[in-house]
């Protein structure tokens, strides 16, 4: 077992959990009878097909943790990281040594704050035992890349609380060039595609990365780079970050604003708006390609502001702004169409869909983002294309050149931290 050193000043916040013996006998009992079922083979519909134990692999975010839940020199660890088949009673009594009475008094601990019963294929499960290896200490469980589930014996008990990950952390700068296409740009140059897809959603107000990126664009990031127990690790968030685009020069910078995290431009306007700059998401579209070239997207503007996109058949299609659909159904050469309300008298539609978002229907609300719907050849239309359109008070409205007020400003002394931030980055951003 690797030795491993982690020294950070900690924070955590402990949650209150009622342990078993604060609940009736009844429930108890009730809490065994379902843990025979599981470990029969009949709750859970997956067969063990394969296992293996490693090394703790962790994703992303740096954090303060408390430092009695940090792996400690020679900690006696067997560490397992879940497969297709794996039955969560048979893992803890497996790799944990817990019988019938320890699992349950486990989930029973547990259930204010993770189900144990609902472990994931790829996450890690740490199991820390005392120094003969016969009695469980600890358990660490992994759900995500930014949080840990830490369960400590307690005599007959455990007690379970939510931690965060402790990574180490270091910042980065990377320059792009667009030769291709971003995304493999992106990945040429080593940029993960986590961070690549942090950066069209962090500018997608700005720039439509679809349809509007030329060779010759540039972008550059300044990044968390992370790693976990000296061991690399995904990327952290993006720092700053400027993307060029036809010699239009766009900002980023990540920044807590009373408490509250937000990318905001070189003014100190948060970049949020009231629409995304199209209806069509990079991220939902370029998420897990790995393909030499991806099929193009086109976009062609009419005399009457109508908007279609030429892109292929399923492609997600979300709505520009929050609203309440207003209507969802065929309409004759719109095909199937989804049409939306907004703030300020905004209205759009999504035509030519091939099926619909999940709960999309008259009366919904949709949030920013949010899937309303697939691109699609319905009605009277050639091709597999999307049909977008926005009106302003009933009458059709560009787009494309629609200026909207920007984001929130920062304000006084919140004002002076971002300019003192910004500064700090400006040089490495030029």
């Amino acid at each position: 077992m690797d030795k491993v050193i982690i020294s950070m000043s900690n924070f955590s916040a402990d949650i209150k959990i009622r342990t078993n013996s604060d609940k009736p006998k009844r429930s108890k009992i009730w809490i065994l009878a379902l843990l025979v079922i599981l470990i029969a083979g009949g709750f859970f519909a997956w067969r063990h097909k394969s296992e293996k134990t490693s090394p703790t692999s962790i994703n992303n975010q740096s954090a303060e943790i408390q430092a009695e839940s940090l792996p400690e020199p020679n900690e006696n660890v067997v560490s397992h990281t879940i497969c297709e088949g794996d039955i969560p009673a048979e893992v803890f009594a497996k790799y944990g040594k817990l019988d019938a009475n320890g699992t349950a008094t486990l989930l029973d601990a547990a259930k204010d704050v993770y189900d144990f019963t609902n472990i994931k294929i790829g996450q890690n499960l740490d199991f820390v035992f005392c120094e003969n290896g016969e009695k469980i200490e600890k358990i660490r469980y992994y759900p995500d890349s930014e949080n840990m589930i830490v369960a400590e014996a307690d005599g007959e008990n455990f007690k379970v609380k939510k931690e965060n990950i402790p990574y180490a952390v270091k910042e980065e700068t990377l320059s792009i060039e667009i030769d291709e296409f971003l995304y493999k740009d992106a990945i040429d140059a080593g940029l993960s595609e986590a961070s690549i897809l942090e950066a069209a959603d962090v500018f997608s107000f700005d720039v439509d990365f679809n349809t509007e990126i030329q060779s010759g664009d540039k972008m550059k990031v300044i990044y968390e780079k992370r790693t976990l127990n000296g061991k690399p690790a995904p990327n952290g968030k993006i720092i700053a970050a400027k993307f060029v685009n036809v010699g239009q020069e766009y900002f980023a910078y990540s920044f807590y604003s009373n408490g509250e995290f937000g990318h905001y431009d070189a003014e100190g306007h948060e970049l949020m708006r009231q629409f995304l700059r199209a209806p069509l998401s990079y991220r939902r579209i370029s998420s897990g390609y790995t393909g030499a070239r991806r099929n193009p997207i086109t976009r062609t503007i009419s005399a009457h502001y109508q908007i279609d996109y030429a892109a292929p058949s399923g492609t997600p299609v979300v709505t520009t702004a929050n609203g309440t659909v207003t209507s969802a159904g065929w309409e004759g050469g719109w095909g199937n169409m989804v049409r939306i309300k907004h703030d300020n008298g905004f209205t759009t539609h999504y035509g030519h869909l091939s099926a619909y978002g999940k709960g999309i229907k008259s009366g919904a609300a949709v949030s920013q983002g949010q899937v309303v719907g697939y691109v699609g050849s319905t009605g009277w239309s050639t091709g597999p294309h999307l049909d977008y359109g926005m009106k302003l008070n009933g009458s059709p409205v560009n787009p494309m050149s629609l200026k909207l007020p920007k984001g929130n400003p920062l304000a006084g002394a919140e004002m002076e931290k971002f300019q003192e931030l910004k500064r700090k980055y400006d040089d490495l951003l030029k």
